[in-house]
């Protein structure tokens, strides 16, 4: 009697369920509000573990959307149930409203835990062996069926775990995907919830349009289902849209809208958001009574339900509320209230964010693991054919890794190479610190007595004007005569003394300018121009030296070369040396040749005997002339500089010994041996070379650089 009492009740209660949902998959069937305590009487009195599984799955939706605290529990006793009755397919779906009601309460790990293990196990075929309570499942008693029905709704609500944490773009996938899957089942209640869903991912991506069209779509598959508990969340999704785009009155009128069916279907969860909407709404057109007095409802609302974050918000329109009223006693208490909230839930704020970083750690576990066995799969089914699929992938990827070999080698040996040259330009920079402070100094101290002696003949020269007055108020006479062409001389030669004394000065200019180090960057330089300036200055101090010589400077500069990275500092040491060089050879030719046009003028007897080709070279000798060539051409990606002499030249055996330190062909302590060093070294440290060639009566250095 007892057993008919309670099959009576179950009866009544899913009839009534089905009459109230207006629908027919049995699985949609939700307890309306009234049932839920005769679901637990008849939870405490069966023995059935089946149909307790059952109920404690019909309790748990009940409270989904209620209290998702004690939804878990039930849902809980579901899992526990269907795994002790070996039950795969009801395991998977306890599985995935534990997914679903955890990542409600923002345990998103525990959600994906939770709805992996149910996909897993729901998309294997064999879960729906020996399924008891098939037709609580699905409505055509297909064992499968009922399998793809939870299967839908568990990658529904992967969707839904992915919208909670803003990945809109990976939700809106899995919504796709299982659209293609109802396309087989063709059930309206999944279609609604699938568009609803889509359109609140639209929403946060800001696409309203698209978001309109699937909530209006969700909304009339809902209504033509009978399937209900989400139309309160419809229509508030749409009523959002239009206040985002400033249509406040169909805002307002959707709002209502949610509110009246919300209450209808005593979903207090919907019904507290659209409490709030409203409240806000109102406080944008300054309808601030019926704000407050909507706001106040929320907050009633959210705290039936224990909900912090609804608690919060509504604190913080109540707040603002009062504030907007002046009533800054009342504006404080509601701000305090909610900022006490808020403390507790900035907290789980940063679990909250921990855990989002725990999510995506684990969708990439998940797919690496899913990669694997349909790797494994493969392998299974096609054998020979997957191995062969394995090598080619093998050989791509060994020919790809070549390649990425190749490309780093590449790169490893230009850093090498840049790291040689920042280490040459470093050696060079010290090497030149030095002799640049020992030029510095005696520049400075040349300095001195040059300022001296222009100041002295300037003074010499005004004291020999003011003699001159003195000499004009005397009488005309001999001896005045005499004394004035002295005082004359004398003044031409002080003149000439300051003119040279203010030209040396120039070049001690010039010669502290040079000797100032520089950053030791490579900058972009008009070569031709730095050409032109440094050979003037080093023939104006050769001409400033004590064995001035008459030299015919010829510059032949290439248009074309704009730029050229240098060191500027450095590279007019280079130019400077080369030139110094070529002046000394064409100056020790031309003492020389001054030697033979000497011995000409005496008449030397032995000339007659002479070979003729001697005679011919002597002669050639007497009539030098000093000539330096400077030259720059441009060749593809590389600039040569040509620095020409017709100097006496220097044998061959020493050509390999001119570029090594303290070697020079200089007598006695003219030269150090230092400047072709020092420039090979600066001409390395800019990545270039030089070269040298020479024969009797020329010498050419070629300098190579990169552009």
């Amino acid at each position: 009697m007892k057993t008919i009492k309670i099959t009576f009740i179950l009866f009544f209660i899913l009839t009534n369920s089905m009459m109230v949902l207006g629908q027919k998959n049995p699985y949609w069937q939700e307890p309306k509000v009234g049932q839920a305590d005769s679901l637990k009487s008849w939870l405490e009195s069966t023995k059935d573990d089946s149909m307790k599984l059952y109920i404690n799955r019909q309790l748990g939706l009940y409270y989904q959307e209620r209290n998702r605290f004690i939804a878990f529990d039930y849902f809980n006793a579901q899992l526990e149930l269907a795994r002790k009755l070996n039950q795969k397919v009801w395991e998977a779906e306890a599985l995935s409203r534990l997914g679903y009601v955890s990542s409600s309460s923002q345990n998103y790990p525990g959600a994906l835990n939770y709805l992996l293990a149910a996909r897993k196990i729901a998309s294997d075929p064999d879960a729906s062996l020996n399924l008891c309570k098939i037709s609580l499942l699905t409505d055509d008693g297909d064992a499968n069926s009922a399998r793809m029905t939870v299967l839908l709704e568990i990658i529904n609500h992967l969707g839904i775990l992915n919208n909670f944490v803003g990945n809109y773009e990976k939700a809106i996938d899995y919504y796709e995907e299982a659209s293609e899957l109802n396309k087989i089942r063709q059930d309206e209640v999944t279609a609604s919830l699938l568009h609803m869903n889509k359109g609140e991912a639209y929403v946060g991506l800001g696409k309203y349009d698209l978001a309109k069209t699937e909530l209006e779509q969700a909304l009339s598959e809902a209504q033509s289902s009978g399937y209900n508990l989400y139309t309160g969340l419809i229509y508030w999704d749409i009523g959002r849209i239009y206040e985002t785009e400033g249509n406040f009155e169909e805002a307002e009128k959707y709002y209502k809208l949610s509110i009246t069916t919300n209450i209808d279907i005593d979903s207090p969860d919907f019904l507290g958001m659209g409490y709030l909407a409203l409240a806000e709404l109102y406080k944008k057109t300054s309808s601030l009574d019926s704000s407050y007095h909507l706001a106040h409802k929320a907050l009633s609302t959210y705290r039936a339900m224990s909900d912090s974050l609804g608690m919060i918000n509504a604190h913080s329109t109540l707040a603002s509320l009062f504030d907007a009223r002046s009533q800054i006693d009342s504006a404080y208490y509601y701000m305090k209230e909610g900022a006490t909230l808020n403390s507790a839930m900035n907290k789980d704020e940063r679990v909250k964010e921990f855990q989002v970083l725990g999510l995506n750690e684990q969708l990439k576990l998940n797919e690496l693991e899913t990669e694997k066995v349909l790797l494994q799969s493969r392998i299974r089914i096609y054998g020979l054919t997957a191995g062969i699929g394995v090598f080619f992938l093998i050989s791509i990827l060994t020919y790809k890794n070549n390649i990425r070999q190749k490309k780093d080698k590449t790169i490893i040996e230009n850093s090498y190479a840049k790291l040689k040259s920042t280490q040459s330009q470093l050696i060079q920079q010290e090497k030149l610190a030095s002799l640049g402070q020992l030029t510095a100094g005696i520049a400075h101290e040349i300095k001195n007595p040059l300022n001296f002696v222009n100041n002295f003949s300037e003074l010499s020269s005004e004291l020999i004007d003011e003699a001159f007055e003195e000499l004009e108020k005397l009488e005309s006479s001999e001896e005045k005569e005499e004394i004035i062409a002295i005082l004359q001389d004398v003044k031409g030669n002080l003149t000439k003394v300051h003119e040279h004394g203010t030209r040396a000065n120039g070049i001690v200019t010039s010669m502290l300018q040079h000797s100032r180090g520089g950053d030791g960057k490579m900058e972009p330089t008009d070569l031709n121009a730095l050409l032109k300036e440094y050979v003037n200055l080093s023939f104006h101090g050769m001409r400033a030296g004590k064995n001035p010589i008459d030299v015919d400077i010829i510059l032949d500069l290439d248009p074309e070369i704009k730029e050229v990275p240098l060191i500027k500092e450095d590279f007019t040491r280079v130019i400077i040396n080369l030139c110094n060089n070529a002046f000394d050879a064409c100056a020790e030719r031309s003492r020389s040749a001054c030697a033979e046009r000497s011995r000409s003028a005496r008449g030397n007897s032995k000339t007659e005997d002479r070979r003729p080709e001697t005679e011919e070279s002597q002669n050639n000798e007497a009539n030098y002339l000093p000539k330096l060539m400077v030259k720059s051409t441009l060749r593809e990606d590389k600039v040569m500089i040509t620095i020409e002499d017709n100097g006496p030249g220097f044998p061959e055996e020493i050509k390999d010994k001119i570029l090594q330190p303290f070697f020079t062909t200089k007598k006695g302590t003219e030269g150090t041996g230092l400047g072709l060093s020092i420039t090979n070294d600066i001409i390395k440290a800019h990545g270039g070379e030089l070269e040298a060639q020479s024969e009797p009566g020329n010498t050419v250095f070629r300098i190579m650089l990169p552009v």
